[in-house]
């Protein structure tokens, strides 16, 4: 992580959820603090789990099971954050209704929820993030710029000089 503060961060995050009855259901072995800022990753199981709203970063997976697709979007959507989802089905349809209605800035399908291109806009909803931080550049990106000039302007501008001159 950026630093063992924030390793050491992590770690007690993880530890306050285990403790509130989540399950470590995958790691890396023993989980644990690694030399320096090094956490190894771990997926943990929070279902029906009262964790912590708060953004977490560090190398864990919390994973909630739910009965149907639309309680796992509703699951999704109730929290105050909305950087980034994914989905992982081979359904077009599932697809269709997961943007339409996600509550995030980014959506992936069948990718991990890291990243994004950087050129196009993204950001978060809610507490996360500021809107669309990369829109500029990502126009920047799309256009193909060309300068003009209109030569009115150019001969105005003229007198004026003319004038300051005299």
């Amino acid at each position: 992580l950026i630093s063992e503060k924030a390793a050491a961060a992590a770690l007690a995050a993880l530890q306050e959820r285990i403790d509130a009855g989540a399950r470590v259901i995958r790691a890396s072995g023993p989980v644990g603090n690694l030399p320096g800022a090094f956490v190894k990753p771990a997926i943990i199981d929070v279902t029906g789990v009262s964790v912590p709203d708060e953004e977490m970063f560090a190398p864990f997976l919390s994973v909630t099971r739910v009965a149907s697709f639309d309680a796992a979007i509703a699951e999704a959507n109730a929290t105050r954050y909305g950087l980034s989802a994914g989905l992982v089905s081979d359904d077009p349809a599932h697809w269709d209704r997961f943007i339409r209605r996600i509550r995030a800035g980014v959506v992936n399908f069948n990718r991990p929820t890291t990243g994004a291109a950087g050129d196009m806009p993204f950001g978060g909803l809610g507490a996360s993030g500021n809107h669309r931080p990369s829109a500029y550049y990502a126009a920047d990106y799309c256009a193909y710029p060309v300068a003009s000039f209109e030569a009115g302007a150019v001969k105005n501008i003229e007198s004026e000089i003319k004038g300051l001159s005299a």
